[in-house]
C-alpha cells in the first residue's frame, strides 16, 4: 500500500524545490533563448521572402530590358538596312549619272571630231580638186580657185548643191 509518511512529504518539497529552481534557473533562459530563435528565424524568413520578391522584381525588368534590348537591336537593324539601301540607290543614280555625262561628252567629242574629219576632208578635196582642174586645164591653181571649189565641196556635202 501507500504510505504517505514524512518521506513524502519531503519527495513532494524537494520536487517542487526542485521544479522551481530548475524552472528559474533552466526553464525561463531555455524558454527565452528559444522564443529569441524563433524571432530571429522568423525575422530571416520575412527578409528571405523580401528578397525573393527583390529578385523576382529584378528578374522581370531585367526580362522587360532584354526584350527593349531586342526590339532596339531589331530597329537598329532595319534601321541600317534602310540607310545601306538608300546610300545604294544614291550610288547606283550617281553613277548613272556620271555614265550617262561621259556617253554625253564622248558623243560631243565623236560629233567634233567628226565634224573636223569632215572639213579636213572637204580642205583636202577641195585642194585635191583644184589640182585636177589646173593639171586638166594646164595652169596652176591659184587661191580664188581653191577657196572656190572648197566652197562646192560643202555645199555638196551639206545637200545645198545647185
Amino acid at each position: 500500500m501507500l504510505n504517505f509518511g514524512v518521506s513524502f512529504f519531503i519527495t513532494i518539497v524537494n520536487l517542487l524545490v526542485l521544479y522551481f529552481i530548475l524552472r528559474r534557473l533552466l526553464f525561463k533562459p531555455v524558454t527565452d533563448f528559444m522564443e529569441k530563435r524563433a524571432n530571429k528565424v522568423k525575422s530571416e524568413l520575412a527578409e528571405a521572402a523580401s528578397t525573393k520578391g527583390r529578385a523576382e522584381e529584378m528578374a522581370k525588368r531585367y526580362d522587360g530590358l532584354i526584350a527593349g534590348a531586342d526590339s532596339e537591336a531589331e530597329r537598329l537593324i532595319k534601321e541600317g538596312e534602310e540607310r545601306a539601301r538608300a546610300e545604294a540607290k544614291a550610288i547606283l543614280a550617281a553613277a548613272q549619272t556620271e555614265a550617262t555625262e561621259l556617253r554625253k561628252r564622248g558623243e560631243e567629242s565623236a560629233a567634233r571630231e567628226r565634224e573636223k574629219a569632215r572639213q579636213e576632208l572637204a580642205g583636202d578635196i577641195a585642194r585635191l580638186a583644184t589640182e585636177v582642174a589646173a593639171r586638166l586645164v594646164g595652169r596652176a591653181a591659184e587661191a580664188e580657185d581653191a577657196r572656190s571649189a572648197e566652197a562646192l565641196v560643202r555645199e555638196l556635202e551639206s545637200g545645198d548643191a545647185r
